[in-house]
């Protein structure tokens, strides 16, 4: 392991802006403080700052001094989960209801730290921007951002993320291509008609309808599907009624679909639409459907990908690297960007023996082991690719 010292040398204060963070969490688009948190410390620094990108997103600006040259992106996401925490921990999260389950706190920190090593030894020709996203669990902040203009006011010819996971501590996963899925999210509305559950011929109760629906639609991928391409369709709330003697007038099905590609994802869409439709028809019920993708399959180019692998190379050795590993279920909102400019989304492996809970679990913390992991990689990517010689 070749962490770059300067980084080092920030691990103390690192570990004190994670735990502030997380004492501190703000769920998506509400991240006000933590907003102002990163772009007092960006200013601090002498690095040009700029807040309010996709409303609450800040982009830090540093030229190095080795001359003009291309331009990169880094991107930490900012955000929290609805969650309440369950570990008794010294910086556990002061607003019940909101937790910081997903890493998001060490994200930012680790940009962080990378950008106060960069400004002290500038060594780069060109420039990079530091981009704190807003909202990435669900609420669209990548598309905020670049519907704002992002890469029209930040230009970027390539962009680059990292998560942190439940691999050993310090074990890198990169992809050379498809690294997570595409998730959809649906809601369906089975319209019956209530009555008393002793006189179910006088109702049309939605209940047996929503659990036919269940069981139809979870059970698509492979049917309409080529067993091939990895899909799931999970429901994961069933609602309706309140007395054991009444039926309901309407049930609510909501779930999701993960899959890694857009003609299958296209595939299930209208499979599950026909099969609420046509079920509730059967039984004189009607049905509401919202269905809506609020994440693309996240995608690296194999360019920036291998980019990757020779800094993961070069910081953690070969022994710590991971090449191409099944993709993830998971989804990412970082998919956005990649499908605008090149680059690469990696994995962050931070298990030991304290910290075994997955993200979004309410007893998970993010491992300050690794905060001088990330910041050394990102340091010596912008001196890499960023050289004066010119990147690849």
């Amino acid at each position: 392991m070749k962490l770059v010292p300067s980084v080092q040398q920030l691990e103390t204060e690192m570990t004190a802006w994670r735990r502030h963070l997380h004492a501190n969490p703000e769920l998506g688009f509400e991240e006000f403080e933590t907003a102002r948190f990163v772009a007092d410390k960006l200013r601090a620094w002498g690095i040009e700052t700029t807040e309010g990108v996709g409303r609450t997103g800040v982009v830090g600006t540093l030229r190095g001094r080795l001359g003009a040259g291309r331009s990169l992106g880094i991107r930490a996401d900012m955000d929290a989960l609805p969650m309440t925490e369950a570990r008794p921990l010294v910086h556990a999260s002061r607003t019940p209801g909101r937790m910081h389950g997903c890493g998001h706190d060490g994200h930012t920190t680790m940009l962080l730290g990378a950008a106060s090593a960069l400004v002290r030894s500038p060594d780069f020709a060109g420039t990079v921007h530091f981009i704190f996203q807003p909202a990435e669990e669900g609420r669209g902040g990548a598309l905020a951002m670049l519907n704002e203009g992002l890469f029209e006011r930040f230009p970027c010819d390539e962009v680059y993320a990292l998560h942190n996971c439940e691999r050993p501590l310090g074990e890198i996963a990169v992809h050379r291509g498809t690294v997570a899925a595409a998730a959809d999210r649906f809601e369906i509305v089975v319209h019956g008609r209530g009555g008393h559950a002793a006189m179910p011929h006088l109702a049309i109760n939605p209940l047996p309808i929503a659990a036919r629906i269940l069981l139809a639609i979870e059970a698509l991928p492979g049917r309409v599907t080529d067993v091939h391409s990895p899909a799931i369709v999970t429901v994961g709330s069933l609602r309706a009624g309140e007395a054991f003697n009444t039926i309901p007038d309407t049930a609510f099905l909501t779930g999701t679909v993960r899959t890694f590609d857009h003609e299958v994802q296209k595939a299930l869409e209208s499979a599950i639409r026909r099969i609420a439709k046509n079920e509730a028809e059967a039984f004189g019920a009607g049905v509401d459907i919202r269905y809506e993708t609020p994440f693309a399959p996240t995608i690296n180019t194999a360019a920036q990908a291998d980019a990757m692998i020779a800094i993961v190379n070069e910081v953690m050795g070969p022994a710590s690297l991971v090449i191409d590993p099944p993709p993830e279920m998971g989804s990412e909102d970082f998919c956005y960007m990649l499908e605008q400019r090149p680059g690469c989304y990696f994995l962050l492996g931070q298990a030991d023996a304290a910290h075994q809970a997955a993200a979004h679990d309410t007893n998970y913390d993010f491992n300050d082991a690794i905060l001088p992991i990330g910041a050394s990689l990102w340091v010596r990517l912008v001196e890499r690719r960023l050289s004066a010689a010119g990147a690849s």
